[in-house]
Order: structure tokens, then sequence, then C-alpha cells
């Protein structure tokens, strides 16, 4: 059964700018593609809690954990997959939140974030599932609880696929892997690192708000700008992001039978939230809610409604009380403007 509030009124604006972000540079530089080269040395903001790095497949991954520890008696943990173009900011609500009584684990995939990334990075998704069972042996996980968002959620639900005897709960946000390619399918297949780099990937632009958390965000992909790192950051993007799209079949998806959760942001401009319908359909023992203005990032869009509905799933609770923690309009804003908006889920 699916938790919903009454339908927003469609938002072409905000796929229509996406859209054109990423297929206006098409119009004009047919065959331009080198990005231009930065010289000035990367030096990223800190993440807000200690950077720990592991060796996997030979490439250094930069993750981050917290929580009571893992070897106490009823404690739970929980793995967070960010998706194309994001790092472990993605998940900082998520991680603040559920490290209370959870042990939280949150990394940056292979080309984002603090990872490596280079030349020499054969990227692929197979790659970035790969990742994921590494972080598991690294850490001595025998199993957990798997969130995914957009291509992160593609990557959880290979992941639960290859290996279900480790994932204890699924949790898929606005996730890739459906026939749904949203405004942005039109234009996968021309997407290189130069018209990347024109659609301002590396200026901060894609995360609006003066919030804190926000201006972290914003800080931390501007940093790229102009530095050695922006090219190879950006020939990362090109590479993966029609890879992140690849569908996965309803027959494997029917072979997923943990609990699984499917959220999704119900003015989506990425991915329309009837994409959910495919997973809510072909997995059989599935819940979903819908998180009102959650775009395509619903944790980071309307992280307290998100909390709500994946605490009340996992502790099996009615997801319907979360819509009390459901954004308006005049409350995003003041969200976005550092401003308090309440009422908050702690």
């Amino acid at each position: 059964m699916t938790a919903r509030l009454p339908e927003p009124r469609p938002r072409p604006r905000a796929a229509l700018a996406l859209t054109v972000a990423l297929i206006g540079p098409l119009l004009g530089l047919t065959g331009c593609s080198t990005v231009v080269q930065g010289s000035e040395p990367w030096t990223p903001p800190s993440y807000w809690e200690d950077e720990r790095f592991a060796t996997i497949d030979g490439l250094e991954i930069c993750y981050l954990e917290a929580g009571p520890p893992r070897d106490q008696p009823g404690v739970e943990t929980i793995v967070f997959v960010h998706g194309w173009s994001g790092n472990v900011q993605n998940w900082w609500d998520q991680f603040e939140h559920f490290s209370r009584d959870y042990h939280v684990i949150v990394f940056d995939a292979p080309g984002h974030g603090k990872s490596e990334r280079g030349e020499h990075v054969d990227y692929s998704m197979a790659l970035y599932v790969e990742v994921l069972e590494g972080m598991f042996e690294h850490l001595e996980l025998d199993h957990a609880i798997l969130a995914g968002n957009s291509a992160g959620g593609w990557v959880a639900t290979k992941f639960a696929l290859a290996h279900p005897e480790r994932v204890d709960a699924l949790i898929l946000a606005d996730a890739t892997g459906t026939r749904y390619t949203g405004s942005v399918g039109a234009v996968l297949p021309f997407i290189n690192a130069r018209w990347l780099q024109l659609s301002n990937m590396t200026t901060g632009e894609h995360y609006p708000g003066a919030d804190p958390k926000s201006q972290a965000r914003q800080e931390f992909a501007a940093s790229f700008e102009n530095t050695v790192e922006e090219a190879p950051y950006l020939e990362a993007l090109a590479t993966l992001l029609s890879l992140s799209y690849e569908r996965i079949a309803v027959e494997e998806l029917a072979r997923i039978d943990e609990p699984t959760l499917v959220l999704w942001g119900d003015d989506d401009p990425v991915i329309p939230v009837k994409a959910m319908t495919v997973f809510e359909r072909t997995i059989a023992d599935s819940q979903s809610y819908v998180v009102h203005l959650g775009g395509h990032s619903p944790m980071m869009n309307s992280p307290d409604e998100f909390n709500c509905a994946m605490r009340t799933f996992l502790e099996g609770g009615d997801l319907a009380q979360c819509k009390q923690y459901a954004l308006t309009i005049e409350k995003r804003r003041d969200r976005l403007a550092g401003r308090d908006w309440g009422p908050r889920y702690e």
C-alpha cells in the first residue's frame, strides 16, 4: 500500500531546466568534447565526520562510520549508497539521525567525492557493486540494511540479488533500473565531460539553499572547478551516466525477497514517480511511500519525512503517520533559507 498526499501540480520548469542544462551544449557545440583543464591543486573541504579510507579492488575508497558498536547486542547496521554525481553528503541527514541507535556507514563511490578516480579506473556499474561488496568485506559485515538513491538504488538492488543472505532490508529511493529515464533519457547517448562542465556540474549550482548543509554541498561541488581534479571527475561522470540507467529485468526484481521500502519524490524531475510502480508491483515483500516535494533526492530535499518513513518501515509502524512531516511550498522555502520549518522528526 502506498502512502501519499494528493498529487502536486506538475513542475515542468524543474524537468525542463535539467534537460536544458544537459542538452543545451549539444545544440551549439556538437563536436566539442574536451574538458577545459584546470591547473590549481584540489583542496576539498572536510566532511562533517572523520574520513576513513579503505583499499578495495586496488582503489582508495573514502567512507564515514558512526553509531553504537556493531557487536553491541541489538545494534543493526545500515549502509548508504549514493547515486550519480553524489557523495557521502547526500546521506548526511540520515547519517546523523540513524547513528543514534544504528551503526551507519556511507562511502564515496569510485570517481566521486574523495574516492580514487582517473584514467586507470574501469568505471562500470559492476565495479560499483564489487566496491560495495568490498566495503562489506573490509568492515567485516556479515549482513546489513542497505539503502540506495538513484543509481545507488541500482547498485543496492544488484547487490541484494547477488548476495541476498547479506541484506536484512532494502531501501530504494528514486532508483534507476526501470524503463523510465525521464527528462534525461533523450540525451543520455550524447553526454560527454565537456558538456557536463558547460552545464555547471562543478559550480555547486545544483545544490540550492542557504541552509548549512546545502552550503556545504555547494562548496564541495565547486571545489573541483579549475583544479587538476575537475577533468578526471567529469570524465568519470560522463562515462557512468548512461550506464547508471541500465535496465534491471523484472524477472530479476521478482527474485528479491528481502523486506523492501520503495520511496519516491512526487515531483521527481529526473525519473517520474510512476517508475516506483515497477518496484512495488514486482518485489513481493515491498511497501511504497511517496515523499511530498522530495524531488529526485528526497533524503536531502525532505529529510524529516524521509527519515520518518525509513525508520517507521524498519520498526514495523504505520507509514501514514509520516505525512505530518511533509513539506509545503512555504516550509521548503524556509528550509532552504536556513529558517526553522517544523514540525521536525526527531
